[in-house]
């Protein structure tokens, strides 16, 4: 399950320097020994004993099986003690950070990463995200690659109020624009990435083709789920995260009035 990425980490894989998160083409590692990329495979678990906080992001101490090293993630409810899963498909070497004033000898950076949900259940990100039942994405490879966009069941029509269906179909029409819908709050995940993560719906919508939910963000809400809400928000489409997770649309900046 991947981590959503929620990391918007640039990192230079090139054998030369690496750039470090919230400061790209800035903070290049200098020296005889430069950053390297290793590749290797698999989920690993450690419990965590420092946390250090830097540009959204979560720098770990990590007690694996007795041995202690850096993982970074990005920023997510995670406390001293934790037992937390991560990949080791990136390792980072002679990282600097100038925003902790600290260099790494080695670091993780990683993508796939499991939060303590209960002592025998870890959960992922992606599951809190509900992503879990979903492919919400369409892209290959990094960047933005989306497949060419169906052409809308129905001609466009400029409106007061949209439903979640007509902002999926109409999206690239209303790209930019501030929207307005009413609906039902279904779930909130909070303070991931610094911000917190709505889902709305109103009714409309094909669940098999992921068109009854939209996903509104914004830096913080009191609302929860269950409540019926005007909500408003700017329209982004074709959102890339990176590791795979594309959103063809969706809502930043929201706010909610509580009917």
């Amino acid at each position: 399950m991947k981590f959503l990425p929620l990391l918007l980490i640039t990192l230079i894989t090139t054998f030369t320097y690496a750039v470090e998160p919230g400061h790209e083409g800035h903070d290049h590692a200098k020296g005889d020994h430069q950053d390297k990329v290793q590749k290797t495979q698999g989920i690993y678990y450690g419990k965590i004993l420092e946390i250090k906080d830097a540009m959204g992001y979560k720098y770990l101490k990590i007690n694996e099986e007795g041995k202690e090293l850096w993982v970074a993630i990005a920023n997510a409810p995670v406390a001293v003690g934790d037992k937390i899963g991560y990949d080791k498909r990136t390792i980072m070497h002679n990282f600097e950070s100038k925003t902790l004033g600290k260099t790494f000898k080695e670091i993780i950076f990683a993508s796939d990463v499991y939060l303590p949900q209960k002592a025998q259940q870890p959960k992922s990100m992606k599951e809190m995200l509900d992503l879990h039942n979903k492919n919400p994405h369409n892209s290959t490879g990094t960047g933005i690659s989306p497949t060419t966009d169906e052409k809308p069941a129905q001609p466009f029509v400029k409106k007061d109020m949209y439903t979640v269906e007509e902002v999926h179909m109409w999206r690239n029409y209303l790209k930019d624009q501030i929207i307005s819908l009413e609906g039902t709050i279904s779930k909130v995940s909070r303070n991931i990435m610094k911000r917190d993560w709505i889902h709305v719906g109103d009714g409309t919508g094909d669940k098999k083709n992921l068109t009854d939910d939209l996903v509104f963000t914004a830096t913080s809400t009191k609302v929860k789920a269950g409540d019926k809400v005007l909500a408003k928000g700017k329209v982004i489409v074709n959102k890339d995260f990176g590791y795979g997770y594309f959103y063809k649309v969706l809502i930043q900046d929201a706010t909610f009035e509580v009917k």
